[in-house]
């Protein structure tokens, strides 16, 4: 049975044995050549063209080529020499970031090894809804909450970058690893337990200000 990802197939990594001894192969490389083919939602279409010569330069810098298929919708990255053998994987969170409306300026941010959160409040697989069981009339009126969270001042007390996408049932969120953990709790709390994001953002703030530091906040 396939995964799927926002009504997508997850990608699927080929990997291709190459002969060594082509100037293409580097022993020292876990990964000769590989070929990620990725699946992308039709209304990106727009913003991928609109984004491509900042993800091409980008993927350069990783010798990573990538090609975009607007009849099909798929994105094709390939690449066969890299300094990072693993920046292709990457591209697979970089076409998310991509997918829930962040800037391609910011999601290629990824490739250089920012850590990121996708955190789907619905019914996707891995869902916090079809995680935990939250009927839809509980989750409807959860997510109007939710949208009272106030972003900027989360963003300032964890140091991250928060997207906030009710359309597509999803938080995205970039930065340090420990604000991505307290905004998860966050908004897992919200969805699951129903608790209300806004002042409990003004408590931590406050207690943080005392402590100074995110670093010695226990939820």
């Amino acid at each position: 049975m396939s995964n799927h990802v926002n009504g997508a197939e997850d990608p699927i990594v080929h990997r291709m044995v190459i002969d060594k001894s082509t100037p293409a192969s580097d022993e020292d490389s876990p990964v000769d050549y590989s070929i990620l083919r990725m699946p992308f939602l039709r209304r990106m279409t727009t913003d991928l063209q609109e984004a491509w010569p900042v993800l091409q330069s980008a993927l350069e810098e990783y010798d990573i080529s990538c090609a975009l298929d607007v009849d099909r919708y798929f994105i094709t990255f390939t690449t066969t020499r890299t300094k990072d053998p693993y920046a292709i994987l990457k591209s697979r969170y970089l076409l998310r970031l991509l997918s829930a409306a962040v800037p391609a300026l910011q999601a290629v941010k990824v490739l250089n090894g920012i850590p990121c959160h996708l955190i789907y409040t619905g019914y996707h697989i891995g869902g916090l809804c079809k995680k935990f069981g939250i009927k839809m009339d509980k989750y409807v009126s959860r997510k109007k909450i939710l949208m009272t969270l106030p972003v900027q001042a989360l963003e300032k007390l964890t140091g991250c970058d928060i997207y906030l996408r009710p359309s597509d049932d999803l938080v995205a969120v970039m930065g340090p690893v420990q604000g991505l953990e307290l905004v998860r709790r966050i908004v897992e709390d919200c969805i699951v337990h129903n608790v209300p994001p806004a002042p409990r953002v003004k408590r931590l703030t406050i207690y943080a200000q005392t402590i100074k530091g995110v670093k010695a906040l226990r939820l």
